[in-house]
């Protein structure tokens, strides 16, 4: 309840999209979506990561949490404390909701190629994404999960996103791995980078999307569940999980 009590008519899912939004007017908050971990490295570390000190950058000269995964733990403590002015709790809420998200995408755990933004693909024989160049960060933002709704893939079906979550959820037996740490996630997230990694000029094509699709479904799924799983723990939350059984 105390989600609804935060967000009002709002829901998560009308959240989601809202830190994105923002981004123009609230330029600070643009390196929190991501943290670039060098390609070569064993895995994050807070001081090499989230420090980014850059003149064209607001506050990025005394931002040393500017990155993705101190932010999640940030926002935690704000949410968390009903001290806290509300609307300080809900842009928390807000934040908390587009990171989890965010975390879970590869390209946003990887520094090389700018989370591979420089890296140009072909995608499904398209040069063009949009209003710009297909690379290989978009593809994973966007373009896998397009691909998959078009091609009448089954997860990706009409009946709803929580139903195929829930679906991977269970089949997948997630359960077990819905709790952690963002540094944790971002770690994983970080050696999927290397997995689903190409060459600047590759094809992705439809043997690309079924050998990468275990990755996407799990990502996606985990991406819910933990959601889930941190906002019962930070509220107490009942009603903030989505059920994965039949349980009524």
């Amino acid at each position: 309840m105390q989600i609804r009590e935060l967000l009002g008519n709002d829901d998560l899912a009308a959240a989601a999209n809202w830190a994105d939004e923002i981004k123009s007017e609230r330029p600070e908050t643009v390196g929190w979506h991501f943290v670039d971990i060098p390609m070569n490295a064993a895995g994050f570390s807070e001081a090499r990561d989230c420090y980014h000190p850059n003149d064209k950058h607001a506050n990025t000269q005394s931002d040393h949490h500017n990155c993705v995964v101190n932010r999640i733990e940030m926002f935690k403590k704000v949410l968390a404390d009903r001290g806290t002015p509300r609307s300080d709790r809900i842009e928390a809420l807000k934040f908390l909701v587009h990171f989890v998200g965010d975390i879970h995408q590869p390209l946003h755990a990887i520094g090389e190629a700018r989370g591979g933004n420089d890296i140009h693909v072909v995608e499904f024989g398209s040069v063009e994404c949009g209003s710009r160049p297909c690379n290989l960060h978009f593809v994973w933002d966007i373009g896998l999960i397009d691909y998959a709704h078009s091609s009448g893939y089954p997860p990706f079906a009409a009946e709803g996103p929580l139903v195929r979550l829930n679906g991977v959820i269970i089949s997948e037996h997630l359960e077990r791995r819905s709790g952690g740490t963002a540094e944790q996630w971002v770690n994983e997230s970080f050696q999927l980078a290397h997995q689903v990694w190409v060459k600047d000029g590759s094809r992705i094509d439809h043997d690309y999307f079924w050998k990468n699709l275990p990755v996407l479904n799990q990502q996606l799924a985990l991406a819910g569940l933990r959601l889930a799983t941190l906002l019962n723990e930070t509220l107490g939350a009942r009603d903030a999980r989505p059920r994965t059984s039949g349980t009524t």
